[in-house]
């Protein structure tokens, strides 16, 4: 029995990441002993070659997994799909069809949606489909029932002791290399959940789905994620001396003791610098100190708004002013380069709110800082809310992947210009003008215009990398033979 996996990042916010949902899924069904394949889809010209693939491989089953900035390609995908043969079951997964699973009566070629986390269930699924069953009646699915949803009943969140059980991330059929090429780090995903409840965030809204206050975090040992790094590095050793690691968990530490045990580990085993994301009321100067100590290079923190009301009430981040300020300064004291996460456009906000949150960005000067434009996630409060008031341009909605870099709300022109302006203008906004950030800038620009140059990019950008560690090795060597007795 054949499984095609596809993921689609057609115009995505995000250079190619890493789809770790998906790749999960992908080594759960191979150990289980299918014949698996894997397409990632950037372009809509790559269509054909997806009929192509079709046609060759010959799927039973073909899984997606989906953002909702990416679900029309779904149903643009899946119509192609049936177009070939009727017979290949299409089902998607992810986000999107978690918070929404009413999307599964969007469109007629699209079999099922699957709720949640969908390892087993997806696995109980396929050996009804080969032992010529229905798969109706299989856990965390929903489907189109003559015009009505159906949903069937939901697993239990898979257990931390669960977690340590799954095979690592199938990094050899979705393969690691174009990620490492278009993103420049190696990302790597150990805990699931976050336990705050932040109203644009997609956690709160899947804790709703297993009717939970809070989506609390579970994770498998310390040891298990060390030993994923080290199997990914192994297969991958350009991890490392070309590219550094990206811890991509929610809240990177959140579990004191897990995050003292894994850093632990991670300055003996690993030891290659990665950058993080955290809360900034979860830093203390201990955290801080133990995270410079353990290779950490770059946190990235959720700023979100400098506006109190607009953070606090609006986002439910209950976060003080003062707690942001105190993060930066540690993360300065220790050398740790900080990057400043900021949203702007959600419903409520003033330009006199909006320049609050360039002011505290100014203030706490991080390494660098960004801007997002807020997007109403179906099955989140505030996206639900945003929804149900009539905030939302349906139209523009409906076909939109320009996710998190224009707005598709109701607002005036003249501020929907304004957000624009702001999110591709960010830096030069916050930051003053200097001729050492302007050298930086497009001395990295300069870097990124040469990686992308297809198939030369990778190969002068691993070359430079081979080159400086030679120059470092040597120059670490020369300091060696100084130091020595009698020198």
């Amino acid at each position: 029995m054949k499984v095609l996996f596809l993921y689609t990042n057609i115009n995505g916010f995000h250079a190619d990441g890493f789809g770790d949902g998906i790749a999960q899924i992908m080594s759960v069904t191979k150990k289980a002993g299918y014949d698996i394949a894997n397409m990632q889809i950037f372009e809509k010209s790559e269509y054909s070659q997806l009929e192509d693939l079709i046609i060759n491989y010959r799927p039973d089953v073909v899984g997606f997994t989906s953002v909702s900035s990416q679900f029309s390609y779904v149903l643009e995908l899946t119509d192609i799909i049936k177009k070939i043969s009727q017979k290949i079951i299409t089902v998607c997964g992810g986000v999107h069809t978690t918070l929404y699973p009413q999307c599964v009566l969007e469109n007629k070629n699209l079999d099922a949606v699957f709720i949640g986390e969908s390892e087993y269930p997806f696995l109980d699924f396929l050996k009804k489909i080969e032992n010529n069953l229905s798969w109706k009646d299989s856990d965390n699915i929903a489907y189109n029932d003559n015009g009505k949803l159906k949903k069937n009943k939901m697993r239990k969140l898979l257990s931390p002791e669960e977690l340590e059980l799954l095979p690592h991330p199938d990094r050899k059929t979705y393969s690691l290399d174009k990620v490492l090429q278009m993103t420049g780090l190696a990302p790597f995903h150990f805990t699931r959940g976050c336990p705050f409840t932040c109203t644009y965030c997609s956690n709160i809204g899947i804790a709703k789905v297993y009717d939970k206050a809070r989506f609390n975090i579970r994770q498998a040992s310390p040891e298990y994620a060390i030993q994923e790094l080290e199997e990914t590095i192994k297969q991958y050793p350009t991890i490392g001396p070309v590219y550094k690691i990206y811890l991509t968990d929610d809240i990177f530490g959140l579990n004191k003791k897990w995050r003292r045990e894994f850093l632990a580990l991670y300055r003996e085993k690993i030891k290659i610098p990665f950058a993080c994301l955290m809360r900034c009321d979860v830093v203390t100067e201990d955290t801080m100190q133990d995270l410079a100590k353990g290779y950490c290079y770059r946190i990235q923190f959720g700023v979100e708004s400098g506006n109190d009301y607009i953070r606090n009430v609006v986002m439910d981040r209950e976060m003080p002013r003062d707690t942001i300020i105190r993060a930066f300064e540690l993360a300065k004291k220790y050398g740790v380069e900080t990057y400043a996460l900021n949203v702007i456009g959600v419903p409520g906000e003033t330009k006199e709110m909006l320049m609050d949150t360039v002011k505290l960005n100014c203030e706490i000067n991080p390494t660098a800082s960004g801007a997002n434009i807020f997007y109403p996630y179906k099955g989140t409060p505030l996206g639900d809310k945003s929804f149900d008031d009539g905030m939302v341009n349906i139209e523009k909605y409906n076909d939109f992947s320009n996710e998190r870099r224009e707005s598709v709300m109701n607002y005036s022109e003249e501020w929907l210009e304004t957000l624009k302006y702001y999110r591709a203008n960010w830096e030069s906004v916050v930051y003053p003008f200097t001729y050492k950030r302007a050298v930086s800038k497009s001395y990295y620009g300069f870097k990124q215009m040469i990686s992308n140059i297809p198939y030369f990019g990778p190969i002068i950008r691993n070359n430079y990398q081979k080159a400086k560690k030679r120059i470092m090795m040597r120059t670490n060597r020369k300091r060696t033979d100084l130091s020595w007795p009698g020198r």
